[in-house]
Order: structure tokens, then sequence, then C-alpha cells
């Protein structure tokens, strides 16, 4: 009986364990329900902030996006407005600047239209540099970039400044001529950055000041640095050079600027893989350094050979029309010379894909050949407006592009480009399509005039 006592004794002890242990799972279980519930809580809150923040990330991005956007087009559109009475002031004062020997102005008169005339040409400049940064900004600045000679752009600049300097008592000396190395880079957009370092080494030195811009090749490109015997930057305001709009204390001199040249000249220099920097030493002068990428391949000779002669069909007036759609200044030059040299065609050239556009309506050429990399419309657009008007839509266009890759190729030929020719010009080439596409124009024409 003793026995049967004792394990009953043992067996509800063990129930009595077991039965709290079942308690205390029982307890954790609920508590870690708890804290899972908890915890699920926490993520779903914090899923539903991260959401949240992310939706208000993207809603600020779209306004600044909306914002850059309407301010592109506000200064697009300034532009064009301020353009239109910029035209007069400038086109009449350059008049009566010309007229002057068969309508004598006074001195004083004269002295007026100077002032009239570099007024508005000071303005333009800082229109075009606004509308630069803005396109800048925007990622839409059109770039030509090829292989320049900088000791040409170089010595170009110093000698289209030379009668400021003169005027301002500074002495500027231009680089030595050097041959063998060329720079990648935008022939246009280098001038660009050259014109305003030298004309602000100028105009911020001192008379009897010295201005010297010197070249030289590197490891790791071409250096080209315009240094000045000026006043100096102070070193507490270094940081703020580059900065837009701030001209470093000097907004009260009689000295003109809106203080964005510099920010334009760095960002163009950054968009042709290159850099901008400088130094100052306050009462001594600054130094301002163009670093660009080394064209590692030299152009070969140029040796003169035979052009080949058009074989061009007669047309109304006795030669064919061509449009040549191009901005860049040597380009044209150059297209002017072979035109000359292979005789028969009337060139007429516009330099934006606007003008392009509306000079192809009202001239109606025979043939069209344009630049790819085109300010206001690029080349694509350019075909895409003649293909959309009637006026426009049968006359055929050539492509002359730097932009050579395959991948490059391919589209311009899809666009519906008779030919899609890449620089440097090959001439021969060059004269192969000429006279293919006018050959089939004269054909159309003469069964055109047949069944009429």
């Amino acid at each position: 009986m003793g026995f049967l006592l004792v394990i009953i004794a043992v067996a509800l002890t063990a129930a009595l364990a077991g039965l709290s242990l079942a308690t205390r799972a029982r307890g954790e279980a609920v508590r870690l329900r708890a804290i899972n519930n908890s915890l699920e809580a926490r993520v779903t809150e914090a899923t539903r902030e991260m959401r949240a923040a992310l939706a208000t990330s993207d809603q600020q991005a779209r306004g600044l996006a909306a914002a850059s956007q309407a301010k592109t087009d506000f200064l697009a559109g300034m532009s064009h407005e301020l353009r239109t009475p910029l035209n007069a002031v400038i086109g009449f004062a350059d008049l009566m600047r010309m007229n002057s020997a068969t309508e004598p102005l006074t001195l004083r008169q004269h002295q007026a239209v100077d002032q009239i005339l570099g007024a508005g040409q000071h303005l333009l400049a800082l229109i075009e540099e606004v509308l630069d940064l803005a396109r800048i900004e925007a990622g839409k600045l059109s770039m030509s970039i090829e292989a320049v000679d900088p000791h040409l752009v170089a010595r170009q600049v110093c000698q289209s400044l030379k009668p400021e300097a003169a005027a301002a008592g500074v002495t500027l000396r231009a680089p030595p001529v050097v041959a063998g190395f060329g720079v990648i880079a935008d022939r246009t957009r280098l001038r660009q950055i050259l014109l305003n370092l030298v004309s602000n080494a100028i105009r911020y030195n001192r008379p009897g000041g010295h201005v010297i811009v010197e070249l030289r090749q590197g490891r790791d490109g071409v250096i080209l640095s315009v240094r000045d015997t000026g006043a100096g930057i102070p070193a507490d305001r270094m940081a703020e050079l580059f900065q837009p709009f701030n001209r470093l204390g000097r907004e009260a001199s009689t000295l003109a600027g809106a203080g964005i040249g510099l920010t334009v000249s760095r960002r163009l220099a950054e968009a042709m893989n290159g850099r901008l920097e400088a130094s100052s030493r306050e009462g001594e002068g600054s130094c301002f350094t163009l670093h660009l990428p080394v064209a590692r391949h030299t152009a070969p000779q140029i040796v003169a050979s035979a052009i080949p002669e058009l074989d061009v069909p007669a047309f109304p007036g006795g030669a064919a029309t061509m449009l040549y759609v191009e901005d860049n200044p040597s380009n044209i030059a150059l297209m002017r010379h072979v035109i000359e040299a292979l005789g028969s065609i009337r060139l007429h050239v516009a330099e934006t894909g606007h003008d392009g556009l509306a000079l192809a309506r009202d001239l109606r050429p025979d043939i069209i050949l344009l630049d790819i990399n085109l300010p206001g419309l690029n080349g694509f657009e350019l075909k895409a407006g003649l293909d959309a008007d009637p006026l426009t839509r049968g006359i055929p266009v050539l492509a002359l592009s730097a932009s050579a890759m395959p991948s490059d190729i391919k589209p311009g030929k899809t666009a519906g480009f008779r030919d899609y020719l890449t620089k440097p010009l090959d001439i021969p080439a060059f004269a192969r399509a000429l006279n293919r596409v006018l050959n089939e124009v004269g054909q159309a024409a003469e069964a055109d005039r047949r069944l009429a």
C-alpha cells in the first residue's frame, strides 16, 4: 500500500511538473507571438514609411525635372525674344558705322554708335552664355568632337583680341607655332573657352601688364594655360571661382560681366573629357589651365590630287543648287573651296537646323547636305521635318558627320538619307555621291519635262 502511494505521488508530481511546463510553454508561445506581431507591425509601418518616402522622392524628382525643363524652355523663349530687337540694335548700328563715308557722323555720334554696338554685342554674348549653361545642365549641349590643332585656335583667339589688349595697355603673347600634336575637342567650344579666358585675363589685368598663352604636352594630354599679371584672387574666395553669377566682389566694378563665363567654360571642358583648373596669388596674378585629351593619331599628310569632275545634268539656270547645313566655320569654309573646285553647283549655307528647314522650303534646292550634330534641330530631326513637308519631301538629302561608328551610320541609313558620309571629308567619295544623286535628279526632271 505504501509503495502504491509513492508511485501515485511521483505520478502526480510529474503531472504537475508537466502541467507547469505546458503552462510556461503556452505563456512563452503567447509572448513570442506577441513579439512576432509587434515585429510584423513595425516592418509593415517601416515599409509604409519607406514607400511614402520613395513616393515623395519621386514626386520631388519629377518636380525638379519639370522646373529644370521650364527653366530651359523659358531661357530658350527669352533668347528668341531678345534676339529680335538685338538684331535691329546691332544691325542698324553696324549700318550707321559702315555708311559713315556717305553719311558722315560727328565724333560724338560715332562714339555713341560704338557704345550702342558694343553694348548690343555684350548683351548677345550674355544671352549665349546663359543658354549654354541651361543646355549643359539639361544635357542638351550639341558637341562636334574631332581632332583639333590647339595652336591654331589659340593663335586665332589671340589675334582677334589684340585690339582689346592694346586698348587696355596689356601685352598679349600668343603661343609660338609648334607642330606635332593635336587635341580631341569641339573646335567651336574650344575657341569659346579660350576667348573667355584670354578676355578675362585682359579685362582684369593692369595697365602695362602681360597675358601669356602657352601650350605643352603633358603625361595625360595637352595643357593650355592662360597666365596674367592682374590683381589675383584672394585665397579665401578661390572656392567660389566657378560658381555661376558670382563675380567675387566685383559686382560694383565698372567692368562688364555676369559671372557665368568661367562656369560655362569649366562645364564645356568637362563635356570634352577635359578639365579647367585655376591658381592665383593675390597681387601677382592668376593662371587658368585647360587640360584636354591628346589626339593620338596625327592626321595623314594632305596630298593634292585631281578632283573628279562632276557630270552634272542640265538644270534650270545652268547649275544645280545645294543647301549645306553646318555650324562649324572651318567645315563651311572647306565646303566652299570644294564646291568651287567641283563647279556647276550653287552653294547656300544654313548654320542651324531651324534655318536649314526654313531655307529648304524657300530655296527648294536640288540636293541637301547636312551635319548630324546641329544646334536647334539635329540632323535626324531636320530630315524628319523635311519629309513631313510636301514642299521638301522629295529633295534628296546626304548626311556628313563626324559620328563614324557603325552604330552611328546604321541609324543614318535607315533614316532615309541618300548617303551617309563621314568626316574627315573624302572628296572623291563626296564627288561620286553628288554625281549619282544629281544625275538621278536630272533624269527625273527630264522625264517630267517630257511628260509635260
